[in-house]
């Protein structure tokens, strides 16, 4: 190999420095295919030496010519053409050999692998003499076709395949070969798209407010699908929106509760998935550009490029149609899913279809046969974002009814989008129109946004006001446009002056309360465009938390707008993106789990997760597509921005992490913040002396309301928000010690609590986290719920105790008895009990909702936190306050179960996998799915309301809420690892008990074992696996996947003792099935966590994966005993190297070159030949030496 590499100059050709003679023997095979190649174009005339891709071995036009031209005239000239036309065909002729031998083929396709920019050169003139060799055309053994097919198959890896791929191709498909038949939406027939169900669901929490985009997480969860299950993209696509649609029928008719969901399901079904189509498709149809680009035969530039994927949707789509028990829209959408259905009627009559004519569509008098559904709106939001065209209103079934049966509506009401859209100006009856009217096209939300940059100030604030409206929350055509312009409002580009924003307080104002509700601030979430709007409101908050109090703006309606009023709005807006009541070394610890769509810990992070969108984003061809979609309008700035780009609020925030670590100290006597505590004090706590003789005391007087008694003193120290925010913990440290030591009634501290909420909404987040900090504290003596002290829990609690034993009856799970009886007192820590009443204080209106957001996760998850029963004391108060909340307050007091208790844990995830899979003699003639594991939501399954109104919570549902209040993740992992070895257990009981494979007969990926189809117990075994990698992505995220992949998986195949003591041939079974599990399991975790394609995580994937890598090879090497049987040891390697090869094949080559080499040798010990050649080949430049070796070494098995 050297000699030849010294003869060919091989190394310089191909800019190599190193010998290996493997690499060398790749490129000696090629050159010499190459080399014929070229010399076939030569003697056609085909080679241009003047272009840019100058043939690499024939320097001149006559490097094959021999003599002079004068060597042949006449007859000799004849055949000299002939015999050169029949050199020609037999170059081409060795050419197709090389391509069609089974080892030639396989060091080429080395090549293409590997050595991107010579393939490239390659193929291009491959393609040349496909298209114009007369010798080829003419030639009696090889067509144009077949050597475009045996390139074809070289770049597919087809001409390779061998018995043991088949066989791993079989292990993935057994578990792929579901069709979405029947009319339960629930069963087994959907569980190889189940994480999707569960990512959905797991996003409409509502109780964290998630950094990260959705969209960019179900994409990548569907890409994992989508290679994992072997599918094409049309059944992922209906995976998809089925799951989409599950998630919407489950809360069409679902009880009413403190976090709406409707508007959020709505959201996720027809702007996020269709987000997350869109982007596959921009993705697909990228590369697509790239690859023309790169090539200079591209004579098409100027045309569309459309990839498969579009084709692939209409097939989904049009499936979809089919599937009209999940069609129905929830009751309040009928009237926008009529309009869809009216709109392709009128289209199809050939009449317009503009907003004039739909406003004119009175949809009340419309015929059965016009009634619309979720599919009409499903087609509308993708031919709002150009992924459809209108002939989809032709698709069969798609419309029913005759244009002439639709009525226009006769009556005098204003013009809406169309009027706008015409020029008339924002009155006040077009304003009202438009707020309760969703915009239908991007043009409108332009045209919104222009007037509210560049209107009058009257103007402006009409247009916040309806940009905050059925746009906002219904417009899920527009919906991405519509929050990204409400974004840029709040993030203007060039950074303003203090007088500039203070000049549009009450704009800013309109936007901030717009905002404020929780389904919209889950709608912002979902988009992830939280980071964006994070630094918006960091700035607003700098500013007007540095007015003083005497300064306002008076309103159209003659109110009084104060600066601390936008302050507080901005401000509890803001905290409500992170989790402001923890301390944020939380998120650097070992154990803390990171959801995927989890809150983040500090505001730190969110300005880091901003920047690097902006800085990131429109690098590729993929961003380039999708700018595209965006409205050439919208501008952000790019310029990095940190928490030191605002020192006020840094200074609080620095505050703010000391008061939660520790108690507040530091206070100067006589100080400027000393004054505003004594204040406080006196005003609100009026019994509490914390002076001789506060300055401000005998100033504020004694009558009246304390709220104007504290803004008067208030006003006269003249002293912004950022100055009262720093003294707040010292006040709420001296009242909490008064009422502890008797100086303050329990009444006088919540009232006084209260006061200073009113006065300053913006003091909550201090009070939420100051009184959080002292429960964990645990220095308090309990408060007692007696009606007297506090408010008494009494008259609920012993129902609220009955109905958390029944919404848990689908678990298992005991429930602590409360011993509700004459000696029982209910008590909770002092500072919770003050939290609780001071949240009872608060009505449940759209002024106040928006604060009850900001503070109740807070309680919720510290009652959590605290000794059984305080959670059900405080869902007991809250029923008696608000008693249709009784459903939402009672589940989340029965999470409060798994709180600290392993044991209930672990029978709730027991609970899920065997209602997922339905096992169990209670499952016998259930065969679980998504409908048993998540519920079915409208009265069906194990959501049906028993007779007292008690809707039993299916599992799964369970599951997704008690994960966020456990505190150290990582027991899970190994929990789940020893559930999902007895599951395959099950499974294989099951199907004997189900009389499964009575006839030993032969199947399609497999034979019978025993009675027990072994397709099917892979499919299954497949599901369960799905489900375990799941729960442990979304509970723990990326942290604890990878303390799973390093520490779980390795310490169980060591300390494994479930050796099975039954029958020989069912253990072996069992035992094989369990090492495919465990396969399944590891490869989907890591899947889930870090995607399959290149991205920032892709350093650590490689790190962690090469670790995993190593220590495969290091029990092949040196034979180490494990403690689990040798079929579950070898059906764990054989898998789970058979899926990275296939499913992942880009994660190989991110692992060291020498840790693959030993892994193959060790594969070559088990037999498994192909598959180490496999993952040699798919370790990139530097292990293509040792896969040509190998090629070699083992061609007799080719």
């Amino acid at each position: 190999m050297t000699s030849i590499d010294e003869v060919l100059l091989l190394s310089q050709v191909y800019n190599r420095k190193d010998c290996e003679p493997g690499v060398v023997l790749v490129e000696f095979v090629f050159s010499i295919v190459w080399q014929l190649l070229e010399a076939v174009l030569d003697d056609e005339g085909l080679l241009d030496h003047a272009s840019e891709d100058n043939p690499r071995w024939l320097r001149r036009s006559d490097d094959m010519n021999i003599g002079s031209p004068d060597c042949f005239t006449g007859k000799k000239t004849e055949q000299k053409g002939e015999l050169q036309r029949e050199n020609t065909a037999m170059a081409i002729e060795i050419v197709a050999e090389f391509l069609q031998n089974k080892i030639t083929s396989r060091i080429l396709s080395l090549v293409h692998q590997n050595m991107p920019s010579h393939w490239g050169f390659f193929i291009r003139q491959m393609h040349l003499l496909v298209s114009n060799s007369s010798v080829l055309r003419s030639s009696k053994h090889i067509t144009p076709e077949a050597l475009l097919l045996l390139m074809e198959n070289i770049y597919k890896g087809i001409s390779h395949q061998s018995k043991t791929t088949s066989k791993a191709n079989a292990f993935m498909v057994a578990g792929s070969q579901i069709f979405f038949a029947g009319q339960s939406f629930g069963d087994s027939c959907s569980l190889q798209w189940l994480p999707i169900d569960l990512i959905l669901e797991d996003a409409l929490g509502g109780a964290n407010v998630s950094a990260l985009s959705a969209i960019k997480i179900v994409t990548g969860l569907v890409k994992v699908l989508h290679a994992v299950n072997g599918s094409t993209w049309h059944s992922a696509f209906l995976g998809l929106w089925i799951a989409a649609l599950r998630l919407v029928q489950r809360e069409r008719d679902s009880t009413e509760g403190p976090v709406p969901r409707l508007h959020t399901c709505m959201c996720m079904l027809l702007s996020i998935i269709t987000l997350v189509v869109a982007h596959i498709i921009d993705e697909e149809e990228s590369e697509l550009i790239e690859e023309a680009e790169c090539s200079p035969a591209n004579q098409r530039k100027d045309k569309p490029t459309l990839g498969k994927c579009r084709g692939e949707l209409i097939a989904s789509l049009q499936l979809l149609g089919d599937y009209e028990f999940l069609l129905t829209p929830p009751q309040s959408f009928f009237s926008e899913a009529n309009k869809a259905a009216a709109k392709a009627i009128m289209f199809l009559a050939g009449n317009s279809v503009g907003s004039e004519v739909l406003e004119s569509i009175s949809v009340n008098d419309l015929p059965t046969k016009c009634s619309g559904n979720l599919w009409h709106l499903i087609v509308e939001a993708c031919i709002a974002r150009n992924l459809l065209d209108t002939s989809a209103y032709s698709w069969p079934g798609y419309v029913n009814a005759c244009s002439n049966q639709i009525p226009c509506s006769t009556s005098s009401q204003v013009a809406g989008w169309s009027s706008l859209m015409k020029g008339s100006q924002l009155t006040p009856e077009l304003v009202d129109v438009l707020v309760v009217t969703p915009a239908s096209s991007l043009a409108e939300i332009e045209k919104i946004y222009e007037i509210a940059t560049n209107g009058s100030d009257e103007e402006k604030i009409s247009a916040a006001t309806i940009l905050c409206g059925a746009s906002l929350v219904r417009g899920w055509n527009v919906q991405e446009h519509t929050i990204l312009f409400m974004t840029s409002l709040l993030s203007p580009l060039v950074p303003p002056t203090e007088s500039h924003l203070i000049s549009q307080a009450q704009f800013l104002n309109v936007l901030l309360i717009g905002i404020s509700s929780l389904d919209c601030v889950h709608i912002f979430s979902l988009h992830g465009l939280v980071p964006l709007l994070a630094a918006g409101l960091m700035r607003i908050c700098e500013v007007f938390g540095s007015c003083v109090p005497d300064v306002s703006q008076t309103l159209s309606t003659g109110e009084e707008l104060s600066f601390h009023e936008v302050f507080s709005n901005a401000f509890t807006l803001l905290l409500r993106f992170w989790r402001f009541d923890v301390p944020s070394i939380e998120h650097v610890r070992r154990d803390s789990a990171t959801p995927p769509l989890g809150s983040l810990f500090c505001p730190d992070s969110l300005l880091l997760v901003r920047n690097f969108l902006l800085a990131s984003f429109g690098r590729s061809a993929k961003d380039q597509i999708t700018r595209k979609r965006f409205s050439k309008y919208i501008t952000f700035p790019t310029e990095p921005v940190f928490l030191d780009s605002f020192p006020k609020f840094n200074f609080w925030y620095q505050q703010h992490q000391e008061c939660i670590v520790s108690i507040p100290s530091g206070l100067v006597p006589g100080g400027p913040v000393h004054q505003i505590v004594d204040v406080l004090l006196c005003t609100l706590f009026r019994k509490i002396n914390s002076c001789d003789e506060p300055l401000a005391c005998s100033n504020s007087g004694s009558s009246g309301s304390p709220g104007s008694a504290l803004n008067e003193a208030i006003m006269k120290l003249k002293v912004p928000a950022w100055d009262i925010l720093e003294a707040i913990p010292f006040v709420l440290d001296a009242a909490l010690t008064a009422c502890a030591h008797g100086r303050l009634s329990t009444r006088q501290l919540a009232t006084g609590l209260k006061d200073l909420a009113d006065f300053l909404p913006a003091s909550l987040v201090t009070i939420a986290s100051y009184l959080s900090a002292e429960v964990r504290r645990g220095i308090w003596k309990p408060g007692f719920m007696n009606g007297t002290d506090w408010p008494s829990p009494a008259a609920n609690l012993s129902l609220v105790e009955q109905q958390i034993k029944k919404i848990l009856a689908t678990t298992g799970v005991d429930v602590p008895s409360l011993a509700v009886d004459g000696d029982f007192q209910a008590t909770l820590p002092l500072p919770l009990a003050a939290f609780v009443s001071l949240t009872l204080t608060y009505k449940l209106d759209k002024d106040t909702g928006r604060f009850l957001s900001l503070i109740g996760p807070v309680m919720i998850a510290l009652a959590s936190s605290c000794p059984w029963p305080c959670m059900p004391i405080v869902a007991s108060l809250w029923v008696q306050k608000v008693k249709r909340w009784s459903d939402h307050l009672v589940l989340s007091a029965s999470r409060t179960v798994f709180h600290c208790n392993k044991d209930a844990v672990v029978q709730l995830l027991r609970s899920c996998f065997k209602s997922t899979l339905g096992l169990g003699s209670a499952c016998l003639h259930n065969n679980g799915g998504v409908g048993a594991l998540l519920g079915h939501g409208y009265g069906v399954g194990v959501n049906s309301k028993t007779s007292d109104g008690v809707s039993p919570i299916a599992p799964g549902t369970i599951c997704l809420k008690v994960y966020q209040y456990i505190g150290d993740t990582r027991y899970l992992s190994e929990e789940i690892v020893s559930i999902l070895m007895q599951t395959v257990r099950g499974i294989v009981s099951n199907q004997l008990l189900k009389g499964d494979g009575k006839k030993q007969k032969k199947i399609k990926y497999g034979t019978t074992h025993g009675h027990v189809s072994l397709a099917r117990s892979k499919a299954r075994v497949k599901h369960a696996a799905l489900l375990a990698a799941s729960l442990v992505w979304i509970s723990g995220g990326i942290k604890l996947v990878q303390y799973f992949i390093k520490e779980t998986i390795p310490k169980w195949f060591f300390s494994s003792s479930m050796l099975e003591l039954d029958g020989e041939e069912s253990s072996a079974l069992v035992a094989m099935l369990r090492g495919y599990a465990l396969a399944f399991f590891v490869m989907l975790s890591g899947a889930f966590a870090w995607g399959i394609d290149h991205s920032l995580l892709s350093r650590q994937r490689g790190k962690v994966m090469g670790l995993h890598f190593e220590f495969i090879a290091s029990v092949l090497q040196k034979n180490i005993p494990l403690r689990c049987q040798d079929a579950t040891w070898r059906a764990y390697v054989s898998g789970f190297l058979s899926l990275i090869v296939s499913c992942t094949p880009l994660w190989v080559s991110e692992i060291d070159v020498d840790i693959l080499k030993r892994l193959s040798k060790g594969l070559i010990q088990m037999n498994e030949h192909e598959l180490a050649l496999r993952l040699l080949e798919k370790g990139g430049i530097g292990a293509m030496g040792a896969a040509a070796e190998m090629i070699v070494a083992f061609q007799h098995r080719f």
